[in-house]
């Protein structure tokens, strides 16, 4: 009986894909930003010309299977998005944000270029015909201009796509692990491979800053290096071995400090705000009936991805070994909402937005951008391999077990200083006073006592690592950060010896937390620090409107908080008269 049932199942479903055809209503995409100046280097930092190659390359291939529909190939399906306009860009179809690292929105233009290419056509419209009779065409033969939102780390906007920036609760937990026997253990069991490299590619370190403490930056060296310095890739001293060990020993490291663990999920708090932008853009294409955020576009660091896969069990699911290790510069990941219709459809008939029992939800992953990395679907929440895809209400559920109700969960989860959160929290805690909400079950302190007391932590943990290791042959030292528009945790020290630095000072990139040891171990995890340039483009969008059609999203989270009287956060009435100055004898 149970090969007959088999072969019943296979026949309707066989039969169901002949009667129908897909067809896809939106897309969200988040792209790791390509090759850049290692924070090693002296600076400035940006984006390098391999790095806009791959990420150009990346925007191919979006193109190609959302776009023009020409993606059937071995690295994509066509997967067309419905209604999308294929060669003149419309801004109103797109979501593009960025955060303002000058390597990440370089690479989110690098990216956009391929995605909408110059057109190298004349156009004849309204905007291009002259009263003269003569025609005006754009710049660079046609070049298309995207509307790429950049976000500095004062805009909460910016938490969605790196939502471990300014959490002093994931700095806290990462401070502890630093601690803790097995990471002191794997520092002193891979130092003498380290210190085998002193004399090839990390010839300009001194020896107590080769460790595996500085996994991730010395693997962002040592792949840079390998990739540009002719003399070192023709050595024989520094083999594609030695940088894939390299890499496995940064996997190791960025994986600990961005995946839960038995302490809770505060350190896959990217991941975690990361889930509720994919949420809730496709909660606003299903409140628009398929005409808004038709294709929304990320472009970060690889901190969300690391966190996501862990959070989904991509990471301990069927294809685990592929979810293990950090991404590739250009990989992306996908989610696509879609749903069926009937067979045949003209080219001129209009489809009608589905119901939400109608929506179906597929998860993509390509690592890197080479010519044998393949968009490659793959199930989510320990589905098994069969179950790639997934109804829209499993798909909620599934995401909503660890992304994030609101903003008052992020600030709250995180103790963090933001100044948003000042404003946030003020509007939040009104309503409790009032008898309007519910306390979050969280702190309860303010954001500014939160971020000076979460700065006292970990400053007091710093020392008490500093006091455990210091038992075991290390010690801890801690440098002063530059004055900066943000603080963090920051910078790995420059030898002052000369070498291959061009001076002893700290960089912006960096981080600045530093153990050394006796055998010379130097531990720094690796931190993105604050934007170059405090670019606060407002997002025009709520985060969640809480006006999203009855019965469209089957979540109940909310990603905005509007205050009681509808001018925006903090109850602030932004049309009413000004604050006056006091004037008195």
């Amino acid at each position: 009986m149970a090969p007959l049932f088999t072969a019943i199942l296979a026949l309707s479903a066989t039969a169901l894909a002949q009667r129908t055809q897909q067809v896809v209503w939106s897309a969200v995409t988040y792209t790791y930003h390509g090759e850049k100046t290692p924070s090693l280097f002296p600076g400035p930092y940006d984006l390098t010309p391999v790095g806009a190659q791959q990420l150009y390359e990346a925007g191919q291939i979006v193109r190609a299977r959302y776009i023009t529909g020409s993606g059937n190939s071995s690295l994509t399906n066509s997967s067309p998005i419905n209604g999308i306009n294929i060669n003149p860009i419309d801004n109103s179809q797109l979501n593009i944000l960025a955060t303002d690292d000058p390597w990440v929105s370089a690479s989110a233009m690098a990216f956009m270029q391929a995605l909408y290419p110059p057109r190298d056509t004349v156009v004849l419209d309204l905007e291009s015909m002259l009263g003269n009779s003569s025609l005006e065409q754009y710049p660079l033969n046609g070049y298309q201009y995207p509307n790429i939102e950049t976000l500095s780390m004062l805009d909460f906007h910016h938490l969605w796509i790196a939502g471990a920036d300014n959490c002093n609760n994931y700095d806290i937990e990462n401070v502890v692990s630093l601690s803790s026997p097995a990471y002191v253990q794997e520092i002193q069991s891979t130092n003498a491979y380290y210190q085998s490299l002193g004399n090839s590619v990390f010839w300009a370190f001194t020896p107590d800053e080769l460790n595996y403490g500085n996994a991730w930056t010395l693997w962002e060296y040592a792949a840079f290096e390998y990739q540009h310095n002719q003399t070192l890739y023709q050595s024989g001293n520094f083999t594609a071995d030695d940088l894939a060990t390299l890499y496995n020993l940064a996997s190791q490291q960025q994986r600990l400090f961005n995946t839960p663990d038995s302490t809770g999920t505060v350190k896959a708090m990217a991941g975690r705000t990361f889930a509720s932008k994919v949420l809730q853009s496709f909660q606003h294409q299903m409140a628009s009936n398929g005409s808004a955020e038709k294709l929304t576009l990320l472009f970060g660091s690889f901190e969300p991805m690391l966190a996501f896969f862990a959070l989904s069990n991509l990471a301990t699911g069927p294809s685990a070994s592929r979810f293990n290790s950090l991404p590739l510069h250009g990989s992306t990941m996908t989610f696509e909402l879609y749903s069926y219709t009937p067979m045949p459809m003209s080219q001129s008939a209009t489809i009608p937005f589905p119901s939400t029992e109608e929506l179906w939800v597929r998860f993509l992953f390509r690592n890197g951008t080479g010519a044998s990395d393949p968009f490659v679907e793959y199930p989510l929440f320990g589905r098994g391999n069969s179950q790639d895809d997934m109804t829209w209400s499993d798909f909620v559920f599934g995401m909503g077990a660890f992304s994030l109700g609101d903003l008052v969960d992020w600030c709250l989860e995180c103790a963090s200083g933001s100044l948003f959160c000042e404003a946030i929290l003020l509007n939040y805690y009104s309503e409790i006073g009032s008898g309007t909400d519910t306390p979050k079950k969280a702190t309860t302190l303010s954001a500014p006592i939160a971020g000076v007391i979460g700065a006292t932590v970990t400053i007091g943990l710093m020392l008490i690592v500093g006091a455990i290791l210091a038992l075991v042959g290390f010690r801890l030292d801690y440098h002063p950060r530059e004055k900066r528009a943000v603080s963090d945790l920051g910078v790995l020290k420059r030898s002052g010896s000369g070498g291959g630095f061009k001076g002893a000072e700290k960089l912006a990139s960096d981080t600045d937390l530093t153990m050394k040891g006796g055998a010379g171990a130097s531990v720094v995890r690796h931190e993105r620090v604050g934007s170059w340039e405090l670019n606060d483009s407002p997002d025009k969008r709520s985060a969640l409107d809480k006006d999203i059609e009855s019965g469209r999203g089957l979540s109940k989270t909310t990603y905005g908080r509007p205050s009681e009287d509808g001018h925006g956060i903090g109850g602030v009435d932004p049309y009413g008269e000004p604050v006056k100055a006091l004037d008195q004898v």
